[in-house]
């Protein structure tokens, strides 16, 4: 009997541990396309999906900012308040597994991190008015880019060409209004060489449009666009858009027509067919050219916000 007890004690334990240690990427393949997302419900947590909603799976639970896939899917790079130092909107940049473990620290303060195409450093913003990278052991960080006039424009780092001579974002613009508050006035993407810091505007209208993101082949960028003049607020209507890299063949790809809640990241599938992006809480794909949407999660109405991160 004594030792029959101590057989069923012994199976329990062993049962009990191999749960508790089993990888959260036993069950999806790492090889599949998977989304990256942030999902806040008392905190935020790191989770992937399948782009067909199924085998949602949380890969982290730290209180999460942002995060991007490595190009070879084998490390995220996440922003997070892990760190002492934080603000609303800069905190430590780490450097995490597939299986969701901290691996390091790659700088004390940063923000919208964005991934070099060989996987060996790391770009990000210091504030809004300077670019900066990273090697990915946390050596040689170096500033690449400071924006020409720091009174009035804040730049956003969305993404960098693969050969690694220009970086993708948003160029804002800001005023003082009358109030004495300051406000901006429109935002427009901009790709800029890294070498001889030249600009070059992919748009240029009355409008705001924002959070480039290149394609694979970087032929096309997606973009948000709010569809009115003047300062945005919530109740601006916002589409998603693609051009052609050279800033050429603008279209609208979505036809929201009533107030809407973007979050500012999105991500195109490995196809370059799909953009996934986060309207009103929820993760929404749409089909660019069938101009199809649909719904990838439906739990906003529950008081859960899920934000696009990465699509791999």
């Amino acid at each position: 009997m004594k030792f029959l007890k101590l057989f069923l004690f012994s199976s329990i334990i062993i049962l009990l541990f191999s749960f508790c240690s089993k990888n959260p990427f036993d069950i999806v393949d790492i090889n599949e396309e998977l989304i990256l997302f942030i999902r806040y419900v008392r905190s935020s947590e790191l989770c992937v999906i399948r782009p067909d909603g199924s085998n949602l799976q949380v890969i982290g639970r730290h209180g999460y900012s942002m995060a991007r896939w490595s190009p070879d899917k084998s490390k995220i790079v996440i922003v997070s308040g892990l760190g002492s130092y934080s603000t609303w909107h800069i905190h430590p940049l780490w450097l995490m597994n597939i299986y969701g473990r901290i691996l390091y620290q790659l700088t004390p303060e940063g923000s919208e991190p964005v991934w070099s195409h060989d996987g060996e450093y790391i770009l990000f913003q210091g504030g809004y008015k300077y670019v900066l990278s990273v090697n990915i052991d946390g050596t040689g960080k170096r500033l690449i880019y400071e924006v020409d006039d720091i009174d009035s424009t804040d730049f956003h780092l969305s993404d960098v060409s693969a050969s690694g001579e220009y970086i993708l974002g948003t160029e804002m613009l800001y005023y003082t209004n009358e109030e004495g508050k300051r406000s901006n006035t429109k935002s427009e993407i901009v790709k800029i060489h890294l070498e001889n810091g030249e600009k070059v505007y992919l748009t240029d209208n009355e409008l705001s449009d924002y959070c480039p993101r290149y394609n694979g082949d970087e032929t096309m960028i997606a973009y948000f666009c709010v569809d009115i003049t003047g300062e945005v607020t919530s109740n601006n209507v916002t589409n998603v858009y693609v051009m052609s890299s050279d800033g050429s063949n603008k279209r609208r790809v979505t036809n929201e027509t009533i107030p809407n809640e973007i979050w500012p990241f999105m991500a195109w599938s490995p196809d370059g067919e799909k953009i996934a992006y986060s309207k009103d809480n929820d993760i929404f794909i749409v089909d660019i050219q069938f101009g199809i949407v649909y719904n990838l999660t439906n739990t906003a109405k529950d008081g859960i916000r899920n934000i696009v991160m990465d699509w791999k």
